[in-house]
């Protein structure tokens, strides 16, 4: 069915390969749009026995008319390529229509399922198998965040209703396909669009008694998979990963997590990463409650040395780098490690270890002992 809305961008592509002026009708002959230089005296135009409307059709239905208002060879030269033009983004805007509107429905359902408080677990089973959902299934929620012209086309204002959900649908199928084809022991995954530039994927992690192994294997992993999606779309992706729980207050616990983690992951490292609720250790729950902040003197109640502080904070600042972080401190790249050893050996954690740097660099942020 030919609406005001598709009219008028079936118009504007059509206008792009013809001069003659011309209009997109509805089935009584009411204009529905037409090109800049089409001139006509009312909104409606007398149809019938006219040589200058050419039927368009939609799956053997007729729908409506292209009214070329020129002279007859005019006519006979353009008709047939300008219908068979139109009817095909017709068709190709109806197909998306029918993918898109039952995206929406899965993207709404699992947003309110991820962000609603008191969400009816029966009902939310039920509406789940309706999509080929079990969520009884222990699953892993990976929020991916996407920057670059993905972001950019997704928060554009200058793209239609139709336009920005064609392009988010096409990148959620990409993430689906990239899904299951770099994870290939377990499918049945769930992905979902919820706003701005940030996909879940909700992790199929096998039988219950693979869960602990498929759940490390994803983990150890992912930085591949970040890689494979970078490829992909060509694009910073910043991935947030939570720990895997059963049933529907388990997707939230975990997309919480995951949420938590990159989030957090972001203000201290940096987009473009990789971050796990888990690469945060015994600060994790700190992070997710707001609290500890008694925390950093455990750590740091048996390190008093000023110079150690400063080589651990110009290391973070060089993001962990031996050669830019003894270049600024005007040492040998052996006095470094010597140093770093010394704050391993102090703090019983290894600032080159990523895990353990995330629990140093979050407790120095925590306790502000590095000022």
């Amino acid at each position: 069915m030919l609406t005001n809305t598709s009219s008028r961008e079936f118009a504007l592509k059509i206008s792009g390969i013809t001069k003659t002026p011309f209009a997109i009708l509805g089935p009584d002959g009411s204009i529905l749009a037409r090109s800049k230089n089409f001139r006509y005296g009312s909104d409606i135009i007398n149809i019938k026995n006219s040589k200058k409307a050419i039927p368009l059709a939609l799956e053997g239905e007729k729908v409506g008319y292209l009214y070329l208002d020129t002279f007859p060879h005019i006519i006979a030269e353009e008709k047939d390529v300008l219908k068979s033009m139109l009817e095909l983004l017709m068709h190709q805007h109806t197909v998306l229509e029918n993918v898109t509107t039952e995206d929406r429905k899965i993207n709404k359902f699992i947003y309110d399922l991820l962000h609603q408080e008191g969400y009816d677990e029966n009902q939310a089973m039920a509406e789940g198998h309706v999509y080929g959902f079990d969520l009884k299934e222990s699953r892993s929620v990976l929020i991916v965040d996407l920057s670059g012209d993905i972001k950019k086309t997704l928060y554009s204002e200058s793209l239609s209703c139709n336009e920005k959900d064609s392009f988010w649908a096409r990148v959620k199928r990409s993430l689906a396909f990239s899904a299951s084809s770099f994870y290939t022991r377990n499918k049945n995954n769930i992905v979902a669009y919820i706003g701005g530039s940030r996909f879940v994927i909700i992790k199929d992690l096998g039988r219950e008694e693979d869960l602990k192994e498929n759940f490390r294997h994803i983990l150890q992993t992912l930085n591949s998979f970040q890689f494979l999606l970078k490829s992909e779309f060509r694009s910073e992706v910043t991935i947030g990963v939570g720990k895997y729980y059963p049933g529907i207050k388990g997707l939230k616990d975990s997309f919480e997590e995951s949420l938590v983690a990159m989030n957090f992951g972001e203000q201290v490292w940096g987009k473009d990463k990789v971050y796990s609720f888990d690469s945060f250790g015994v600060v994790a729950p700190l992070i997710n409650s707001g609290k500890g902040l008694d925390f950093p003197k455990n750590i740091f109640e048996n390190f008093s040395s000023d110079e150690l502080k400063k080589t651990l904070s110009i290391f973070f600042d060089n993001d962990m780098s031996l050669t830019r972080t003894a270049k600024e401190l005007k040492i040998h790249r052996n006095t470094l490690v010597y140093r770093l050893d010394k704050i391993a050996e102090s703090l019983k954690l290894d600032p080159r270890v990523f895990d353990d740097a995330v629990q140093i660099r979050l407790s120095m942020l925590f306790g502000e002992i590095i000022r």
